[in-house]
């Protein structure tokens, strides 16, 4: 394994609570040495609070991690009212990376830093028209967004034949989907005396029939939605079947396949769906490519470093969809797959052929 010749600090910031990521990058601490880094961690409070660790190297690389901790404390509280995933959220998260920003800043003045993922998109991509904006001008494939006001043109689109995805405008992981065709309609929301009620927590969103309930879809349609075309899945041996493509600085390093059972809803992991590698060779090998080349090309588009991907594979086995953009995905089991040694390598071999730093 290489090391790198001139000594750079790896920066990470993010919470314990945070298994799926942040601690198993962390975990790593002794291999990240052993490459030739020096590497320091703190937590959102402690660093908000003027508690940066001590930086001795001239150069730093900054990973930023999910805030769970903030956001479950002031942003998806048990308390909050709202529905989930509007435009309160969003804002409440805008604002929350522009005083990460403003700290790395104050904190890092005399440093020369890369981002991983800059603060300031860390919020923005948050909102899936900003991303969508950008895929429409750039012709990236993705689910057709119809502009539907009333419950009316909604169900005459069902009528035609349209299968319809309702999506949390700034929402994640599966959670506040609706679900309707022209004989049935499933939401993951609540809808109880009128009124709709999200789940406190990022688990336990079960599926439950609303069909025919107009009073839901006229309440649902005056939110932060989106309303998708609904792509029909590549099925694979009576599986719904789709990846999530990892890029790290505009390269694939890995496709990790998930799939859930045919009459599911989603292929989100925390909607029961599982992450199954051994699918990758049973693919569309041209589809593959196309996907890898695509998930290439977003990343760059938007900027990003490190990105977890979702792309569907339509049943027609010519098209491909990118469905979701992650900027904090959840990293697979080590012994699955190590990112974090994978991305760690990656860093080496971009410091030695030079990385491009930002002086504050």
């Amino acid at each position: 394994m290489g090391k790198i010749k001139r000594r750079i600090t790896i920066l990470t910031i993010g919470d314990r609570v945070d298994r799926d990521s942040y601690r198993k990058f962390h975990k790593e601490r002794a291999f990240i040495f052993k490459s030739g880094f020096d590497y320091v961690s703190v937590n959102y409070k402690r660093f908000l609070t003027g508690g940066m660790p001590l930086i001795k190297t001239k150069r730093v690389i900054v990973f930023l991690f999910f805030p769970f901790v903030h956001w479950n404390k002031y942003i998806e509280h048990k308390n909050y009212k709202g529905i989930y995933g509007n435009r309160a959220f969003y804002k409440k998260f805008r604002h929350f990376w522009n005083r990460v920003n403003k700290t790395l800043k104050n904190s890092l003045l005399d440093k020369e830093v890369f981002f991983v993922n800059s603060p300031r998109f860390c919020g923005l991509y948050r909102d899936k028209v900003e991303v969508t904006r950008k895929f429409l001008h750039e012709h990236i494939p993705a689910p057709k967004l119809y502009n539907i006001s009333n419950v009316k043109k909604l169900k005459d689109l069902l009528n035609k034949g349209h299968n319809l995805f309702l999506k949390p405008r700034y929402g994640s992981m599966g959670k506040g989907i609706t679900f309707l065709t022209w004989s049935s309609w499933q939401t993951n929301f609540m809808f109880k005396n009128g009124k709709i009620i999200s789940k406190k927590s990022d688990h336990g969103w079960k599926f439950r029939d609303i069909t025919g309930n107009n009073a839901f879809l006229h309440k649902l349609i005056r939110e932060d939605i989106l309303i998708e075309k609904a792509v029909d899945s590549l099925l694979l041996k009576e599986m719904k079947v789709d990846m999530r493509i990892y890029t790290f600085f505009n390269k694939v390093i890995y496709i990790y396949p998930r799939r859930n059972r045919a009459d599911s809803i989603t292929t989100n992991i925390s909607q029961g769906a599982k992450g199954d590698p051994g699918i990758l060779p049973k693919l569309p090998k041209d589809l593959v490519r196309k996907a890898k080349k695509l998930a290439t090309k977003v990343s760059a588009l938007l900027g990003l470093n490190l990105v977890g991907m979702d792309i569907m594979m339509d049943s027609n086995l010519k098209d491909i969809y990118v469905i979701d953009v992650n900027l904090f995905p959840g990293f697979p089991k080590i012994k699955t797959f190590n990112l974090t040694q994978r991305m760690v390598r990656e860093l080496v071999r971009l410091a030695e052929r030079g990385m491009e730093y930002e002086s504050f």
